[in-house]
C-alpha cells in the first residue's frame, strides 16, 4: 500500500470557479434515497480509496446500490420501513454500495463496528451476537476483509440473512416503487459508549439529511473542493462526512483509521500533495499531526489549500490550537483553519460549528467558578487557577441550545451548568429503550450530560456532568486535569485518562508509559497536579503502552478504566 499521488494526479483540486452549483442541485433533498437520481447524472466527483489503488465515481454508486436493494427483496426484506439491516465492511467502495442499497430499500442501516480480532474470533463474534440480537437485525450486508465473519454470525444466528456485497450485481434502476419518506428511520447509530454501554440511536432521513446539509452549509464547502476522512465510516462523524461531500460533489479521499494513526506524515504529505481543503477528527488526530510536524517528518509541505479542519468528537484542547497556528502557519495554513465543533450521535454528529473562516475564540474562566448554576468569572489571560475553554461556535444550522442546571432550571448566559439542544437533525429516540429515551429528553430538549456555558452566543464546553470529580467539596473536570498533565515528560503520546475514585473521594489518575522510572513520572504529575488545581492527594497509576481502550471515535473509555482501576485488578 503507498500513499503516493500517481502520474496523473488525483482530482484533488478540479479547476473552475468557486461556488454552491451543489446546493441547488440539491434543493429538492428530502431523503438520502432522493440523492441516488442526482449522483446518476454527475459528471465529476469521486470516491479515493488510496490504499487499495481504486476510486467510485459519484455516478456509479447508484447502480451498485439498486443492486444491492435487489437483494435485500430476495433475502425477504419488504418495504415496510421497519427493517434493520446490519452493515459490516471496511472503508470501501462496499460499504457506500450497502449504505445506500439499505436506503433505496426503504430499511434502516446499522452500520457495524469493526471488530477487533485481536482477543479471537470467539470474543469478537459475541459481541458482534449482542448488536445483531439488541438491534434485531433482519440481514447483515458483509464486505471484505469479512466474509468468515459474516459466515461465523450465519451459523450462531441462522434467522438472520447474511448477504455479500460483492455478489450484488448493479442494476440500472430502483428494484421496487416505494421509498422512504423523511420520517422514516434512516440510520440506528450505536453511540461510543465512552462511560456507559451503547445505545442504540434512531436516525430518521430528515433528520440526516438536515445534519449532511448544516454541515456543508456551515464548513462553507464549494464546488471543487476535496477531503480526507479517515474516520470510520460506522461512526456518526465518518458517516456524516461521507454524506456530506457526495451530496457537495465533492472529491473525498478515504484512509483506514489505522493507516491514519500509524502513518500519520505520510497520510498528510498526501493530503497536501492533493491540495483537499476539508479534514475532520477529534482533538487527538490533530495533535498526532502537530506531533509529525514538530519531528520535522512534514518539512517542505504546502499546507495553503487547506481550507477547515473540522475539530470534534471530544474536546478542543487550547493547546492544540496555539501549537497548530505555531507548527503549520509556516506551513501554509492559515489561522482560520481550525474549525472547532460540538456534538453527539444524538444529532448526526452536529449540535454547535464554528463557521469556516473564522478564528476560534478561547477564554480563561476560574476554575472555581464552574460550579451548578454559577457565574463564570472572566480572566484576561492565564494565572493559577485559571483554565482556558475553547468556543465550539455557534449553533449548529437548525439547532438551537441552552444551559440549565441540576434542577432543570434555564440559566442566562454566561452561567455554568448541563447543555441541552433540540434541532431538526435530532434523534427519534433510543431502539427499544423508552426507559433511556425519557431520560435523555425533556419537553423537547436532549440533556447531553455535558457541561458548559455560552458567551455571546457561542458555545463553550467544559466536559461531561459523569466525568465531574469532588475532593473536599470542590469540582474538577477530568478533561481539564487530562490537558494539565498530558505533556508531563515521560507520559506516552499524551495517554492519560482522569476519573473519580467516589468511594474515597479522591482524584485517579492512570498514565501510559515507557519510561523506566515511573517513581519519578508519577512524582512529577502530582506536582504538576498541585501546581495546576491545588490538590495533593492524588492516586497515580502507571500502565504500559496500548493499557487504556478507547471507542471508536479515540475518545478514552472512562467507564471501563474507572472499572479497572478500582476493581482491585493489577494494573
Amino acid at each position: 500500500m503507498g500513499l503516493e499521488v500517481d502520474a496523473a494526479g488525483r482530482p484533488g483540486s478540479r479547476t473552475g470557479k468557486p461556488g454552491l452549483h451543489w446546493l441547488e442541485e440539491t434543493r429538492g433533498l428530502r431523503t438520502m434515497a432522493d440523492l441516488l437520481p442526482i449522483l446518476a447524472q454527475r459528471t465529476a466527483g469521486e470516491l479515493v480509496f488510496p490504499e487499495l489503488n481504486i476510486s467510485l465515481a459519484h455516478r456509479e454508486i447508484p447502480a451498485r446500490a439498486y443492486g444491492v436493494a435487489a437483494e435485500l427483496r430476495r433475502a425477504g426484506l419488504d418495504d415496510r420501513s421497519d427493517h434493520r439491516v446490519g452493515i459490516l465492511a471496511a472503508t470501501s467502495p462496499e460499504f457506500v454500495s450497502a449504505l445506500f442499497g439499505v436506503f433505496v430499500a426503504n430499511c434502516a442501516a446499522v452500520p457495524i463496528p469493526v471488530p477487533s480480532l485481536a482477543g479471537g474470533m470467539e470474543s469478537a463474534l459475541e459481541r458482534l451476537d449482542a448488536l445483531v440480537r439488541g438491534a434485531d437485525l433482519r440481514c447483515i450486508l458483509v464486505g471484505p476483509p469479512f466474509d468468515e465473519v459474516g459466515a461465523a454470525i450465519q451459523e450462531r444466528n441462522p434467522e438472520v440473512a447474511v448477504v455479500h456485497i460483492a455478489d450484488c450485481e448493479p442494476l440500472p434502476e430502483v428494484p421496487q416503487s416505494v421509498l422512504p419518506k423523511p420520517q422514516d428511520l434512516a440510520v440506528v447509530q450505536y453511540s461510543s459508549g465512552s462511560t456507559s454501554s451503547p445505545k442504540g440511536v434512531m436516525i430518521e432521513h430528515g433528520a440526516l439529511v438536515a445534519s449532511v446539509l448544516g454541515t456543508a452549509e456551515r464548513g462553507g464547502v464549494e464546488d471543487g473542493d476535496a477531503a480526507m476522512v479517515w474516520v470510520p465510516l460506522f461512526h456518526d462523524f465518518g458517516l456524516v462526512t461521507l454524506l456530506t461531500h457526495l451530496v457537495t460533489a465533492s472529491d473525498l479521499h478515504m484512509f483506514s483509521p489505522l493507516t491514519f494513526v500509524r502513518r500519520t506524515a505520510e497520510t498528510i504529505r498526501y493530503f497536501a500533495d492533493q491540495r483537499i481543503a476539508f479534514f475532520t477528527g477529534p482533538n487527538f488526530a490533530y495533535d498526532r499531526i502537530l506531533d509529525a510536524a514538530a519531528s520535522g517528518r512534514l518539512d517542505g509541505i504546502d499546507l495553503t489549500g487547506w481550507k477547515a479542519a473540522i475539530n470534534a468528537g471530544e474536546p478542543v484542547a487550547s493547546t492544540t490550537l496555539r501549537r497548530f497556528d505555531e507548527l503549520l502557519s509556516p506551513l501554509g495554513a492559515r489561522p482560520t483553519v481550525m474549525t472547532p465543533g460540538y456534538g453527539a450521535a444524538e444529532f448526526c454528529v452536529g449540535i454547535s460549528l464554528q463557521p469556516a473562516g473564522h478564528v476560534a475564540k478561547i477564554v480563561h474562566v476560574d476554575r472555581a467558578s464552574l460550579r451548578d448554576g454559577g457565574r463564570v468569572v472572566i480572566h484576561d489571560g492565564p494565572e493559577p487557577g485559571v483554565m482556558p475553554v475553547v468556543s465550539q461556535g455557534p449553533a449548529f444550522p437548525g439547532v438551537e441550545f441552552r444551559i440549565s442546571d441540576r434542577a432543570g432550571r434555564m440559566l442566562d448566559e454566561g452561567h455554568f451548568g448541563e447543555i441541552e439542544a433540540r434541532g431538526a437533525n435530532m434523534l427519534r429516540g433510543y431502539l427499544d429503550d423508552r426507559a433511556a429515551t425519557d431520560a435523555a429528553i425533556r419537553d423537547g430538549w436532549f440533556r447531553t450530560q455535558d457541561t458548559g456555558f455560552v458567551l455571546g452566543g457561542e458555545l463553550y464546553v467544559s466536559g461531561r456532568r459523569s466525568d465531574m470529580i469532588v475532593v473536599a467539596g470542590r469540582n474538577f473536570h477530568a478533561h481539564d486535569v487530562e490537558m494539565a498533565i498530558r505533556d508531563v515528560d515521560g507520559v506516552y503520546q499524551r495517554h492519560v485518562v482522569v476519573v473519580a475514585d467516589v468511594a474515597r473521594e479522591r482524584m485517579g489518575v492512570v498514565v501510559e508509559t515507557q519510561a523506566d522510572d515511573s517513581a519519578a513520572l508519577v512524582t512529577r504529575i502530582r506536582a504538576r497536579i498541585a501546581d495546576e488545581t491545588g490538590l495533593t492527594d492524588v492516586e497515580v497509576r502507571t500502565v504500559a503502552r496500548g493499557w487504556l481502550p478507547r471507542t471508536s471515535s479515540g475518545k478514552w473509555r472512562r467507564g471501563e478504566v474507572r472499572e479497572r482501576l478500582f476493581a482491585g485488578r493489577e494494573v
